[in-house]
């Protein structure tokens, strides 16, 4: 059971930490997930969506049926986004100092790897659906 003045403690503290207050602090923090761009939807990234219809097309044969190709198709876009990952995280160490602790940069770089685990995720179910449809599964 939490005391009375532990619940008060709380409470004052919520009432510090609610986000921003003003706009522009508004503003300024509903852009920090489009800081590297791999928030945005892989059609704002015209290289990485070439890539992907590429990649798609060598996943499958031509004249292949509907399933086949959904799946090839999500199964490039996440590989795509994997490329897209792989190529910030290889501007961030590139410019990481290693003479300075900076913390920041640090954190940046592990921002990246929820960027990762969600691509590899939907790149690991495209391939199921995709070999199911292959063996002639609707799974």
């Amino acid at each position: 059971m939490v005391s009375e003045k532990q619940l008060r403690a709380n409470r004052e503290n919520a009432k510090r930490s609610s986000g921003p207050k003003t706009a522009a602090g508004r503003l300024r923090s509903s852009r920090n997930a489009l800081r590297h761009g791999l928030s945005l939807p892989l059609t704002a990234d015209p290289a990485a969506l070439m890539k992907a219809r590429q990649l798609a097309l060598m996943l499958v044969a031509a004249g292949a049926d509907d399933m086949r190709m959904i799946a090839a198709v999500e199964m490039a876009q996440a590989h795509a986004q994997l490329l897209r990952v792989a190529a910030v995280r290889s501007k961030l160490v590139a410019n990481l100092d290693f003479t300075s602790a900076n913390l920041k940069q640090v954190l940046r770089l592990a921002a990246l790897d929820r960027y990762e685990r969600q691509a590899l995720k939907r790149r690991r179910r495209a391939a199921q659906k995709l070999s199911a449809a292959s063996n002639g599964r609707t799974d």
